[in-house]
């Protein structure tokens, strides 16, 4: 069925296409920023405790640099006051001994060194001066390192003498030289953590797009596997039951518009007690040709319903002209002629039945194009308005009408055959006529007549015989029996 609402069978895994995985190509890029993210943080807070450190480990440092101060002032003040530099030298000398790293310089009031430094030659100034909040006191760096600094003044008996400045070595945090070893592990972690979870957790998303493609394309029937995190597993379950309503929806709609358009089929036939049951007969026969020439299961339905409303049309046709019991005039015969474009448009108005308009706009076509309403010829014509034409031109042979008794079904079949290249697709009568006279299906030759069938064959003279017996108004070729039927 060519229905928007049809189950259509999936493509194989050859030729579907493969729809591209944006699951880890999203997993990868979302841990990839996880990492960077985990880095900058790992690194950021990790400064702030160095950094925090550092001013804990200076103030200590301060403090003890700022007691002793205090004392080497004092002491220097004798060798100061009688200008013996080298004297106050050997001073700073015996008391720093005992810290290593510590530097330690005179200034006089113009900043020029006076004694000292102890370590170099020149007293640089720290980089990054910081103030510690004590006076004198304050922090910065020196090169790489971090140190300490206390500035006090050496005060004699009459005038200031000069500037003792003390500068100690921070220590750092015995992990900060581990910091980017560990930023960097902190990181690989975090985006390998973030992949892992972020690929089990869009696991549903691929399937979801996979169904969102062929909804597109037609097919409501797939459905993804309900894997993934909690939301995209929500996520799942709720698309499913959308398509589940609305395939039902659309079921109970197309059954509502078939039922309908049958309904208005019956109301045809039920004018006339000799024609009731046709249509279904011809779905009967239909169906029986589709599956032995291998249509599949929904070209199969197609082929059902369009042979149940292939005379739809005949609403538009007047009283006066679809029950007339004699030969239609031809006058009559243009108005009958016109069914078929009826029965198309209104198939065509109903959503989902346009390939059954196909059939009832078709069934009229002759193979060589002298039928209509198209007059279109060979493979032109539909392949399921093929079928429904012999399918049709068989039940008004051997079903009994007002005009005439029915047909056998070897002398129904014959004609069928006489008129192959002409009338009707040559292959499929042959289909049709090998089915019935192997016995399948509904009113095939039964073997009384498959033999009479044998005799006529072998002696023409018999077939005149029986002809001579039949009513004048027996149909001679199906172009006598489609006449006929016209008149129904």
């Amino acid at each position: 069925m060519s229905s928007a609402f049809q189950r259509v069978r999936r493509q194989s895994a050859a030729t579907s296409p493969r729809p591209r995985d944006y699951r880890g190509s999203s997993a990868f890029r979302v841990a990839l920023a996880a990492g960077v993210l985990a880095a900058v943080v790992s690194w950021l807070g990790g400064q702030y405790l160095v950094e925090a450190q550092y001013r804990e480990e200076s103030k200590e440092i301060g403090n003890y640099l700022e007691g002793m101060g205090s004392k080497l002032s004092q002491d220097l003040v004798v060798s100061l006051d009688h200008g013996d530099l080298d004297a106050a030298l050997g001073v700073i000398q015996t008391q720093l001994s005992r810290y290593p790293g510590a530097n330690a310089a005179v200034l006089d009031a113009e900043g020029q060194l006076l004694v000292g430094p102890l370590s170099t030659n020149t007293w640089d100034a720290l980089r990054s001066h910081k103030d510690l909040g004590i006076p004198g006191l304050h922090r910065g760096r020196l090169g790489d390192t971090r140190a300490v600094e206390w500035h006090g003044s050496i005060f004699g008996r009459q005038e200031s003498l000069g500037t003792l400045a003390l500068r100690l070595p921070v220590p750092g945090p015995v992990w900060a030289g581990a910091l980017f070893n560990f930023t960097a592990a902190t990181s690989l972690f975090a985006a390998v953590v973030a992949f892992l979870y972020l690929s089990s957790a869009f696991r549903g998303v691929a399937g979801l797009r996979r169904v969102l493609e062929r909804i597109s394309q037609g097919d409501y029937c797939e459905r993804a596997a309900v894997v993934g995190c909690s939301e995209i597993k929500t996520l799942i379950r709720d698309t499913h039951h959308a398509l589940d309503s609305f395939i039902l929806a659309g079921e109970e709609a197309h059954k509502v518009y078939v039922e309908t358009a049958i309904a208005l089929s019956k109301t045809i036939e039920a004018k006339d007690r000799y024609t009731s049951g046709h249509s279904q007969r011809v779905a009967v026969y239909s169906i029986e040709m589709g599956n032995a020439i291998g249509l599949p299961p929904e070209r199969v339905e197609t082929l059902r319903l369009g042979a149940l409303l292939h005379d739809i049309g005949k609403v538009s046709t007047p009283d006066h002209v679809l029950l007339k019991p004699g030969a239609l005039t031809d006058e009559e015969f243009e108005l009958m002629k016109k069914h078929p474009m009826a029965g198309d448009r209104i198939l065509s108005a109903i959503p989902g039945l346009r390939d059954m308009a196909d059939i009832a706009r078709s069934h009229h076509e002759k193979w060589d194009g002298s039928g209509y309403p198209m007059g279109v010829s060979g493979d032109s014509i539909p392949l399921e308005g093929r079928i429904v034409a012999i399918a049709d031109a068989y039940d008004a042979l051997v079903t009994k009408r007002s005009y005439k008794p029915a047909m056998p079904v070897a002398k129904a079949l014959a004609i069928l055959e006489k008129d192959a290249g002409s009338h009707f697709d040559p292959d499929l009568v042959q289909v049709f006529v090998a089915m019935k006279r192997n016995g399948q299906g509904y009113k095939p030759l039964k073997k009384g007549e498959a033999s009479m069938e044998a005799k006529t064959k072998a002696n023409p003279q018999t077939e005149l015989k029986a002809e001579a017996e039949l009513p004048n108004v027996e149909p001679k070729s199906v172009d006598d029996a489609s006449a006929q039927e016209t008149a129904e």
